[in-house]
């Protein structure tokens, strides 16, 4: 069972400071602050005189010590004094021997010197207080001004490493466009094509307040991209995907390996004259023990599969040991297998560590 009363009694009291704080520093006209006064004073000498037959001796300013305070942040510090002055006369008229006068006894100037101090103390702490609170919202505009100036910093760094990847993959093309062997010619498209998709994972992911992405919005977007700067219009791209919460170090070699699976699919997995179908699929388990979330990610193609005597350890395409890299990065398993109704299936099991979600 969870203990909700502290954190309430917390909550409650950074109100209450807050709408403190707001109303010690809130501007009011002039006629606020003298019928404030005003009002202040009145109440508290009709209360002074309904408590006099119940006061022992000695309290004569015990209902105007409040009132003067709730004037001096209430209303304002100048008007919170005069409210001071007017109580002190009133009380000294009515409430200190001899009463209904104004005569300077010592017991008069005991008590009125007392008085002065109370009210000289408040000045000091409503002062100091009014100090703090400004000097705390000029430290905060000035750290919310910090923080938008480094969010946009930041936005706009990582939307010229973006630009500038998506140049270096236009020079490749246009290379490409140049070059007569068909292999050079294939190597430079493929590396045109990894660089844009780096270059749409940088727009997608680095976002200063942006710690976790689910997983299946992610993959759609960054595919359909893959599948838009591959150049090869005809893909029908099949997807599926259950949700999970990515972060950061976990979504960007994930994203780079669904990349060059479907790089891969459609370079591979197409029949003459047909569409290019691509089934992809992302399933969630349910946490172990340890708190981990495995997760399967499967990419299968309809092309004529792979070749006989096929081994992903030993092939030397460069996506496919960028992948098989980029699993072992995430402490994952990468295989390649013929589908049961042909074509190529890649499968990537990969377990998510849920504390880092």
């Amino acid at each position: 069972m969870t203990n909700t009363a502290a954190p309430d009694r917390r909550t409650l009291s950074d109100t209450l400071m807050q709408r403190l704080g707001t109303a010690l520093l809130a501007q009011r006209s002039m006629r606020y602050q003298i019928l404030f006064a005003l009002a202040a004073v009145a109440l508290a000498t009709v209360l002074r005189f309904v408590l006099d037959g119940a006061l022992p001796p000695g309290f004569p300013f015990l209902t105007f010590f409040p009132a003067v305070m709730l004037t001096m942040v209430f209303s304002s510090l100048s008007s919170g004094l005069v409210a001071g002055a007017v109580c002190g006369l009133i009380a000294w008229h009515f409430f200190i021997d001899p009463v209904r006068s104004l005569a300077v006894t010592p017991g008069a100037v005991v008590a009125l010197a007392l008085y002065a101090l109370i009210i000289a103390t408040y000045v000091v702490f409503i002062t100091a207080a009014g100090r703090a609170l400004e000097q705390h919202l000029a430290a905060e505009q000035r750290a919310n001004a910090l923080a938008t100036s480094r969010s946009l910093m930041f936005s706009e760094l990582q939307h010229r490493i973006s630009n500038n990847l998506s140049t270096v993959a236009a020079l490749l093309r246009l290379q490409a466009q140049l070059v007569t062997d068909e292999t050079a010619r294939q190597a430079l498209v493929a590396s045109q094509t990894r660089i844009r998709s780096i270059s749409l994972l940088q727009r997608r992911l680095h976002s200063p307040d942006m710690q976790t992405l689910d997983a299946a919005d992610y993959l759609r977007e960054i595919l359909q991209d893959v599948v838009q700067v591959s150049g090869a219009g005809n893909v029908d791209l099949q997807f599926s995907a259950d949700s999970l919460p990515l972060p950061h170090d976990t979504a960007v070699p994930l994203g780079l390996i669904a990349s060059e699976l479907v790089m891969n699919a459609i370079e591979h997995g197409a029949h003459e004259g047909c569409d290019t179908r691509i089934d992809v699929g992302l399933t969630v388990g349910a946490p172990d023990p340890d708190g981990r979330i495995p997760a399967a990610l499967r990419i299968a193609d309809h092309g004529p599969g792979l070749p006989m005597g096929f081994d992903l350890e030993t092939s030397d395409s460069l996506g496919l040991i960028v992948a098989r890299q980029f699993a072992t990065a995430l402490n994952g398993r990468l295989l390649l297998v013929r589908g049961d109704g042909g074509g190529t299936v890649a499968r990537l099991d990969f377990l998510i560590d849920a504390t880092s979600i």
